[in-house]
C-alpha cells in the first residue's frame, strides 16, 4: 500500500446538510484526491480535472487541448477506439469531457454498483491514450466541422471579439475550441508533446462522488494511477492592465436579432473580491427582479432579454452583461445599460437589494449541491483553480459578509464606460443603425392505493395527490399536471402564453413583487405547457412551504393577465422564433416539428406559434387558464420532508375553485393525422457551414406499451451516445459527422422517432443515405441478445441517473399518473423493458419506419 498524506478533511456541509462532508487527499504521485459520500441515490460521478487548457497553448498549437479531449476517447493499448464509451453507456453511464480556458476534465456518473470499472477505464483512457493515427484523422476532420459550425453562432462572435478587446498579451485571448488552420496541421507529435507536458497525475484533481465507500475508492484511485509523478510544466502569463477607454467591436452578419456583450475585466477566484462582483452581477441582471431585466426589458422595453454575470478565472475574470434586442435600438440598449451601472457607482445599493442577491445566491447553491453531478463540477472547479476547497467550502459565508460599501467600491474600481468592452453582432441590414374561496365538502381524502415509497390520495375535490416522503433532505419538490395541454387550446399557442403570463401579476402581488418575494424566499414555481399535459413545477424548502403554497394558489387561481405584460410576452416570443431562424439546427428542428404533427395539437413549431401569437387575445388565455385546473383532471406528486396533513388540505383548498368536465384522451384521438405519404422540406441558408438534416416517422403513443418499449430500446441501440450504432457507422468509421443521434418522443395518442445528424454540406447525400441505412438495417437484420442486452442496461442506467433530485422524481412519477399510465408506472417500466425481444424490435422497426417519412434538411 503507498503512503498518502491528508491535505485536509474539509467540512463542506455547513447548515446545508445532507450528506457526509467531502475530504480532500494529496498522493504520493502529487495527485489530488477529493471523496465525498453521498447515499441518498445509487449514484457516483468520477470526474478528473487536469489544471490545463488552452491557457497553456500559444499561436502554433490553439486548439490541442481541445483536439486531445476528443482524441482521449479513441483507445488505449488495452481498450480499442469506442470500446470505454461502449462499455460505460452499456451501463447506462453519462461520460462527457469539456475543455475550457484553464482546465480540461472528464466525468462519468453511473450506478455506483459499477465504481470499479469506471475507475479502470477512466485511469486508463487518461494515463494511457493510444491516439491512432487513422482515428486522430477521422476526429481532425470532426473538430474542424465542430469549429466551424460554431464560426457563425452569434454567441460566440460574441465571446471571442470582447476576449479579444480585453486580452492583448495572456492566452485568454484565444479560442477554446482553436483555429482550423492549426488543426488541419497539427501533427501527432505535436499533440503529444503537449499531452507529455501537462497530462499527469501531479497536474490532476480527481473527484468521486456519490454512493461509495471512501476508503474503497480512495485505494481504487491509487491502485489506478499509480506512481506516476512525472514533473509537469508550469507556466507563467503575460498580464493585461485593465482598459481604461472603452473598446467596441461590431459585427454584422447572417441574423435576424440584435445581440450584445459588455465584459469588464475583474478578478480570479482567489480575490476576496471575486465575492462582491457575484453579487453585484445578481443585483445588475440575476433575474427578473434585477435592476437591468426590470429596467430594460419590463419597464422601457428595450431587450427581449437581458442578464449578468461574474467569470471568474484562474488568472482573471468577466463581469459580463448579455443582450438581446431589436437592432434599431442598440444604442439605447448602450445607453440605459451603462446609465443603470453609474447609479451604482454613484448612489451604491439599497440594503433590500443586496439582501435579496444574496438570497438568491444562497438558495440557488443549495439547489445546485443536490446533485452529485453538480457537486463534483463545483468542488472541481473550485480546486482546480485554487489547489483547495476553500471557495466551496466558505462561499455561503463570504456571501453573507458582503456590505452595501463593498458593493460600490467593486462598482467604481471595475465597472464604468471606459473600462467596458462592448461586443456586438448586427444583421447586415443594421450597418446604418447607431452603433382564497373554499368551497364545503363532505368529502373526505382518501387513501387509495400505495406502493414501497408513494401514497396516492384522492382529495375531496377529485384531484390526486401523490405523496413520497424523502427524509434525506430540505427540499421539497411539487409537480402539478393537469390533464390536456396543447390538446385542450382553442388556439396554437395560447397554452405557452398562459404559461408564460401566470407569473406576471396577481390580484396580490404586482409582477415585480411576486418575483421579487420568490427570489427572496428561494421559491421556484415554473409553469410549462406540453403536448398532454400542462405542467406547474414548484421547488422549495421545509421552512419555505407555508409561503410557497400561499404564492402557488395566486398563481392558480388569482393571475390577472394584464394586457401590457400579454403584450410584452407575445412580443418576446415572436423575437425568439426570429432569433431561432438564425440558428441552422433550429430551423431544420422546427420544420420537422410542423411536418411530423401537421395541423394538429400536436404541432409545436414555430411557423404554427409566428402565425397565432399576434392573434391570441386576453380572453382567449383566460379561458383556457379558467378551464385548465379543473380538479379531476389535476395530478399532484410531492416528493420531500413536509407536513403531509397539513399540505393535502390546503392543497385541496387551491385546487377546489373549479368546475368543469374530465378530459379524456382518446376522443382527441382523430385530431392527430397520420402522414400518408412523405413529407419533404429543404431550406437553403447560404451562411452555415454545417447541413442538418431530421428524418422521422410518426408512431403510436405511449398507450401502445408493448411497441413504446421497443422503441425506446431501439432509440437507444440507433443514437444514444457514443457507442451507438449511428456513432460507429457514421461518425467513427466514415467521419460524417461531430453532432447526430437518434430521439424518441413518445406523447399519449402519437410518438416521433427520429434520427438526426449535423454535417458538411457536400457530404449530405451520403448522410442522408446513412441515416436510411440504419433504419434498413434494423428492418432486416434481427439484432443480437449481446447488443439488446447492453442497450438495455444502458437504458435503465439512464433511467436511474434521471431521478436523482426531489424534483426529478417527483415530475417522472405525477407525469406516469397524468398520462394515464399509473404512478407506479415506473416499476413496470424496468419489466417492460426487460422484456423487449429481438423480434419485438424487428416488428416495430418494420410496422413504424415505412415510406411516409418526415424529412428536414437545412443547407447551404
Amino acid at each position: 500500500m503507498r503512503k498518502f498524506v491528508i491535505l485536509a478533511a474539509v467540512l463542506l456541509c455547513g447548515n446545508l446538510v445532507w450528506a457526509s462532508c467531502a475530504q480532500m487527499f494529496k498522493l504520493d504521485n502529487g495527485q489530488t484526491v477529493v471523496i465525498q459520500e453521498v447515499h441518498s441515490n445509487p449514484i457516483v460521478t468520477v470526474d478528473t480535472w487536469i489544471k490545463t487548457g488552452s491557457i497553456d497553448e500559444d499561436e502554433s498549437n490553439n486548439g490541442v487541448a481541445h483536439f486531445l479531449e476528443h482524441l482521449f476517447f479513441k483507445g488505449t493499448q488495452t481498450h480499442k477506439s469506442g470500446e470505454f464509451d461502449q462499455i460505460l453507456e452499456s451501463k447506462g453511464a453519462v461520460t462527457n469531457a469539456a475543455t475550457s480556458k484553464d482546465f480540461t476534465h472528464y466525468y462519468i456518473t453511473l450506478p455506483s454498483k459499477d465504481f470499479d470499472l469506471a475507475v479502470d477505464l477512466h485511469a486508463d483512457m487518461l494515463l494511457n491514450p493510444a491516439i491512432p493515427p487513422q482515428d486522430m484523422e477521422k476526429e481532425r476532420k470532426v473538430v474542424i466541422e465542430e469549429i466551424n459550425k460554431d464560426s457563425n453562432s452569434p454567441s460566440n462572435i460574441l465571446m471571442q471579439n470582447l476576449d479579444s478587446m480585453l486580452y492583448s498579451k495572456h492566452p485568454y485571448k484565444r479560442r477554446v475550441i482553436g483555429r482550423s488552420d492549426v488543426i488541419e496541421n497539427i501533427t501527432r507529435d505535436g499533440i503529444l508533446s503537449f499531452y507529455n507536458a501537462h497530462y499527469s497525475p501531479s497536474n490532476m484533481v480527481t473527484l468521486v462522488i456519490g454512493d461509495v465507500d471512501t476508503q474503497h475508492a480512495l485505494e481504487k484511485i491509487k491502485q489506478n494511477f499509480g506512481a506516476n509523478n512525472r514533473k509537469t510544466v508550469k507556466n507563467i502569463y503575460p498580464k493585461d492592465k485593465q482598459l481604461t477607454e472603452q473598446k467596441k467591436k461590431t459585427t454584422y452578419s447572417d441574423v435576424e436579432s440584435g445581440y450584445m456583450l459588455i465584459g469588464f475585466k475583474s478578478t480570479s477566484i482567489r480575490d476576496k473580491e471575486s465575492y462582491v462582483l457575484d453579487i453585484l452581477a445578481t443585483i445588475l441582471g440575476g433575474g427578473r427582479s434585477s435592476i437591468l431585466n426590470q429596467v430594460l426589458k419590463e419597464q422601457k422595453r428595450l431587450a427581449y432579454s437581458i442578464s449578468a454575470g461574474n467569470s471568474t478565472y484562474r488568472d482573471d475574470g468577466i463581469l459580463y452583461v448579455k443582450a438581446n434586442f431589436e437592432p434599431e435600438k442598440c444604442k439605447q440598449v448602450q445607453d440605459v445599460i451603462f446609465e443603470e451601472i453609474e447609479k451604482i457607482r454613484q448612489n451604491g445599493i439599497t440594503d433590500e437589494q443586496l439582501q435579496l442577491a444574496k438570497n438568491i445566491i444562497e438558495r440557488e447553491t443549495y439547489y445546485s449541491r443536490e446533485s452529485v453531478s453538480n457537486i463534483s463540477s463545483e468542488i472541481g472547479y473550485t480546486v482546480a483553480l485554487t489547489d483547495d476547497m476553500k471557495f466551496y467550502d466558505n462561499y455561503i459565508e463570504n456571501i453573507k459578509n458582503v456590505s452595501k460599501s463593498d458593493v460600490q467600491k467593486a462598482a467604481q474600481k471595475y465597472l464604468g464606460i471606459n473600462h467596458s468592452a462592448v461586443s456586438i453582432v448586427l444583421p447586415e441590414s443594421a450597418k446604418n443603425v447607431p452603433v382564497g374561496f373554499i368551497k364545503k365538502n363532505d368529502k373526505k381524502t382518501e387513501l387509495i392505493s400505495k406502493n414501497s415509497k408513494t401514497e396516492k390520495y384522492e382529495l375531496p375535490n377529485g384531484a390526486i395527490l401523490l405523496y413520497t416522503q424523502n427524509d434525506v433532505n430540505d427540499i421539497i419538490a411539487i409537480d402539478i399536471s393537469a390533464k390536456g395541454g396543447k390538446l385542450s387550446e382553442s388556439k396554437g399557442g395560447v397554452s405557452s402564453l398562459t404559461a408564460l403570463a401566470m407569473t406576471k401579476g396577481t390580484k396580490n402581488y404586482t409582477a415585480l413583487e411576486f418575483a421579487q418575494i420568490l427570489e427572496d424566499s428561494g421559491i421556484k414555481i415554473i409553469p410549462s405547457s406540453g403536448s398532454d399535459v400542462f405542467s406547474v413545477s414548484v421547488l422549495t424548502t421545509k421552512g419555505e412551504i407555508d409561503k410557497t403554497l400561499e404564492l402557488l394558489d395566486e398563481v392558480i387561481n388569482n393571475a390577472v393577465f394584464d394586457q401590457t405584460e400579454i403584450d410584452k410576452i407575445k412580443s418576446e416570443q415572436l423575437n425568439q422564433i426570429k432569433h431561432n431562424k438564425d440558428i441552422p439546427i433550429q430551423r431544420a428542428i422546427d420544420e420537422y416539428r410542423d411536418l411530423i404533427f401537421k395541423n394538429s395539437p400536436y404541432s409545436l413549431s414555430s411557423k404554427v406559434l409566428e402565425k397565432n401569437i399576434p392573434s391570441i387575445s386576453r380572453k382567449d388565455i383566460v379561458d383556457y387558464y379558467n378551464g385548465i385546473f379543473v380538479p379531476q383532471n389535476v395530478i399532484i406528486s410531492i416528493n420531500g420532508n413536509t407536513d403531509k396533513e397539513k399540505v393535502l388540505q390546503k392543497l385541496n383548498e387551491i385546487f377546489d375553485k373549479r368546475e368543469g368536465q374530465s378530459f379524456n384522451y382518446t376522443i382527441n384521438n382523430g385530431r392527430i393525422p397520420k402522414p400518408n405519404a412523405p413529407r419533404i422540406t429543404l431550406q437553403k441558408m447560404p451562411s452555415t457551414e454545417t447541413a442538418w438534416l431530421f428524418l422521422g416517422w410518426q408512431t403510436d403513443g405511449v398507450i401502445n406499451q408493448k411497441d413504446y418499449a421497443a422503441l425506446e430500446v431501439a432509440d437507444t441501440l440507433l443514437g444514444s451516445g457514443m457507442s451507438s450504432r449511428m456513432f460507429i457507422d457514421l461518425r467513427e468509421k466514415q467521419g460524417l459527422a461531430y453532432q447526430l443521434g437518434s430521439g424518441f418522443s413518445p406523447h399519449v395518442l402519437r410518438g416521433s422517432f427520429m434520427l438526426y445528424i449535423g454535417t458538411n454540406p457536400e457530404t449530405l447525400e451520403k448522410a442522408k443515405q446513412g441515416l436510411f441505412g440504419e433504419i434498413k438495417r434494423l428492418k432486416n437484420e434481427k439484432i443480437t441478445e449481446e447488443e439488446l442486452s447492453k442497450a438495455k442496461e444502458k437504458l435503465l442506467g439512464n433511467y436511474i441517473l434521471a431521478q436523482e433530485t426531489n424534483l426529478e422524481k417527483a415530475s417522472l412519477t405525477g407525469g406516469y399518473e397524468a398520462l394515464e399510465l399509473g404512478y407506479d408506472f415506473g416499476e413496470k417500466y424496468i419489466e417492460l423493458i426487460n422484456s423487449v425481444t429481438p423480434d419485438d424490435i424487428l416488428k416495430a422497426a418494420n410496422k413504424y419506419f415505412n415510406d411516409n417519412y418526415i424529412l428536414s434538411v437545412v443547407t447551404k
